[in-house]
């Protein structure tokens, strides 16, 4: 009898270890995540934005665009055409969801970074679930708008196969773990957070809500390099030297 027991715990233990290797390392806190949904569609020439708790969502495409509202038992859809030869400026309704999903991202990463200053390490990695996808399709909106769909295909691959579309991704975890273990590594993320945040603020000011942009240009250099950077550091990616200036970051 004494045998069959310890028998038995032997053959139990690399269940176990299985099973707990198979949980998540931190406890997911869910939250109401602020960003928008934003998908690709036609092979990636396209994004759909919806607004946020909304059937209702705008196609941008290479070309022309089309708003799409569910009422009740009918779909209603507008068509805004664009000229070819115009097809890579910013129309006023690509910019109206460019803004969209752009303020979203910006009270994200306010709430993100007051996670990190608060170590409210559960809603970090629930967020993780969502924010990397979201960064790549921001870009792809950004891109489609302008008829170019490779133009971030650099920044994109920077991060692409770093993580996982799920709530329990151990990719998750270890980044997260990086931030809890490394203070320094924290600090330079918080401010990045910041940084972008700012940036996103004064590009939508200056640039998408002035009447008289350019309508060639999307983002302006100062967001190209702060949401590079950010990916960089938010993904664990080895940054060259780079001089942070803290936005009064405790």
């Amino acid at each position: 009898m004494h045998r069959t027991i310890q028998l038995f715990i032997l053959l139990a233990i690399p269940f176990c270890l299985i099973t707990f290797a198979d949980e998540p390392l931190i406890e997911r806190v869910p939250y109401n995540v602020p960003l928008i949904k934003l998908s690709m569609m036609n092979n990636n020439t396209a994004v759909r934005v919806f607004k946020l708790n909304d059937d209702d969502y705008a196609l941008i495409t290479t070309i022309d665009d089309l708003y799409v509202k569910n009422a009740h038992d009918k779909v209603q859809k507008t068509t805004y055409k664009e000229y070819k030869h115009q097809a890579h400026y910013l129309s006023d309704f690509e910019i109206r969801y460019i803004i969209l999903a752009t303020r979203s991202l910006e009270t994200t990463l306010d709430e993100f970074e007051h996670h990190l200053q608060q170590e409210h390490w559960g809603q970090c990695v629930y967020l993780d679930a969502f924010l990397p996808k979201f960064l790549k399709n921001y870009y792809m909106l950004l891109a489609i708008a302008r008829n170019n769909p490779e133009k971030y295909e650099k920044q994109i691959a920077l991060f692409e196969g770093k993580y996982e579309i799920s709530i329990n991704s151990k990719l998750s975890d270890q980044r997260v773990m990086l931030w809890m273990n490394d203070h320094d590594w924290l600090m330079k993320l918080r401010i990045a957070s910041k940084e972008l945040s700012h940036q996103l603020r004064l590009w939508e000011k200056r640039d998408l809500s002035n009447k008289n942009r350019n309508p060639e240009v999307v983002l302006s250099s100062k967001v190209e390099e702060s949401l590079e950077l950010f990916i960089k550091i938010y993904f664990g990616i080895k940054t060259p030297h780079h001089r942070y200036t803290s936005r009064n970051t405790p």
